[in-house]
């Protein structure tokens, strides 16, 4: 069969702030079905194709992935594809935990549930008649319009059994983020999460056991990476990246041992790092430059009603420990707990200077479907107009803080923080980027709009 792969136009703001990645779960899928069937990826997301327009009818079955805030242009590019007589099957996140709601749309046949290598795979194997559909896994569906669901496909424990991405199916030159000048590009050595924080909906979608990739299948990825694509800087995106130090510091003698001339980056927690100070020393041996943080909240309180798992005093010492080893940080806050005054939001937004890390990301409290947060605050929604579901936009009724105070703390957050002298001349690429993103925000008849 002709199977197409979509990734929708990039949500609100990441493409104008150089956050430009290649979709590596469709290209997952497509090195999964591509010795059964042919298989294309179209990423509108940087490629200049206007999604209303494209031959959807040239293919089969057209799968696209629906995170949250995209799901409504998801639909849309759905219908156009059901009109031309694709079979239209969605995936990922947003449609895993409201596969009713997509179903019932009446432009979507079929959803994978949760991860969706072997989901998917079953299911166009049926669709082409090699298997019956008794053997079909981890797939939602309309009987006589009533919701039917196959059993859940079990996660895959063995990730070195995967081949790696389809990244030759993928525009790669068209993906623009650097990373210290460097043309950059992402690596996932990881599944699961098992601290299930209340805002993340990973330990849902990927289960709470920690999967993990050996690091001799990391570093053949990486050598390919290099050698092949000719990359020198690469990101690892994992949301647990660092969680078993062994492992990392394994991969690291084996990248130094290479005398690769390579930078890189990765995402960890502030506990592992605060409590691994050899490991970050052996990562920085190995080029590590730079990783993302998620210190949320200058609040116990706050990261205690998060489900966090972390201490204040944690992001001191990890800071301290990168700014010794010279890695760069891009730090993670969040405003709007439920119990939060505006006294408690304004701590953060000074622990977020006090900590000071290269790059700040502010982001709004938002109840993703499939997290327990979104259970917890259901009767709390100021909307579901999902397309503002980007962590810029106020979704929940607080106790203490109205939702238009809330806008303007998270202006207050980005304005104090990136205008100070220093910090200013030092980002001065990005405040050039991000300025005009709020001031589309603060224009937007989404953040203005009284209809809550």
């Amino acid at each position: 069969m002709k199977v197409l792969l979509v990734n929708q136009p990039m949500g609100f703001s990441y493409g104008s702030i150089g956050i430009m990645r290649p979709p590596l779960g469709l290209a997952y899928l497509a090195s999964v079905l591509r010795d059964h069937h042919q298989v294309k990826i179209i990423d509108f997301s940087v490629e200049k194709q206007n999604w209303n327009n494209y031959p959807y009818s040239e293919f089969d079955i057209v799968g696209i992935s629906a995170d949250t805030s995209r799901y409504l242009i998801s639909l849309r590019i759905a219908k156009v594809a059901k009109n031309q007589g694709a079979i239209v099957v969605m995936g990922g996140p947003h449609v895993s935990f409201l596969d009713k709601d997509a179903l019932e749309s009446g432009v979507v046949d079929y959803v994978v549930r949760n991860e969706g290598e072997y989901s998917f795979l079953s299911l166009v194997k049926f669709l082409s008649k090699e298997i019956p559909f008794e053997e079909v896994r981890g797939v939602s569906y309309l009987t006589n319009g009533e919701l039917s669901r196959t059993p859940d496909a079990p996660f895959i424990y063995d990730l070195d059994s995967l081949p790696f991405p389809a990244r030759e199916l993928l525009p790669l030159k068209l993906y623009g983020e650097k990373m210290n000048g460097r043309p950059t590009t992402t690596l996932i050595t990881s599944r699961g999460c098992p601290f299930n924080c209340d805002f993340c909906s990973s330990s849902q979608f990927f289960g709470v056991r920690w999967r993990a990739r050996s690091a001799e299948n990391v570093f053949e990825e990486m050598g390919l990476l290099y050698k092949k694509y000719n990359y020198r800087a690469l990101s690892f995106v994992d949301d647990n990246f660092t969680l078993d130090p062994d492992r990392i510091i394994k991969l690291s003698q084996k990248i130094i041992k290479q005398r690769w001339n390579l930078i890189w980056g990765a995402w960890s927690r502030v506990d592992t790092i605060a409590h691994n100070p050899d490991m970050v020393r052996m990562m920085a041996k190995a080029g590590f430059k730079w990783t993302f943080l998620g210190f949320e909240s200058g609040s116990q309180e706050v990261l205690n009603e998060y489900g966090k798992r972390a201490l204040v005093q944690d992001a001191l010492k990890a800071m301290e420990i990168l700014k010794e080893n010279h890695v760069g940080v891009t730090g993670s806050f969040i405003l709007g707990a439920l119990n939060e005054t505006k006294d408690m939001m304004k701590e953060t937004i000074n622990f977020a200077k006090r900590l000071n890390p290269h790059t700040a990301q502010f982001s709004v409290l938002t109840p993703y479907p499939g997290t327990k947060l979104y259970e917890m605050v259901k009767d709390r929604l100021l909307t579901k107009n999902w397309g503002i579901y980007t962590g810029s936009h106020p979704v929940i009724k607080l106790d203490h803080v109205s939702p238009e105070a809330l806008r303007m703390l998270f202006i207050m957050a980005y304005s104090s923080f990136y205008l100070r002298p220093g910090k200013l001349v030092e980002n001065m690429p990005y405040v050039c980027k991000i300025v005009p993103n709020i001031l589309k925000l603060l224009a937007s008849k989404m953040f203005l709009s009284k209809s809550f």
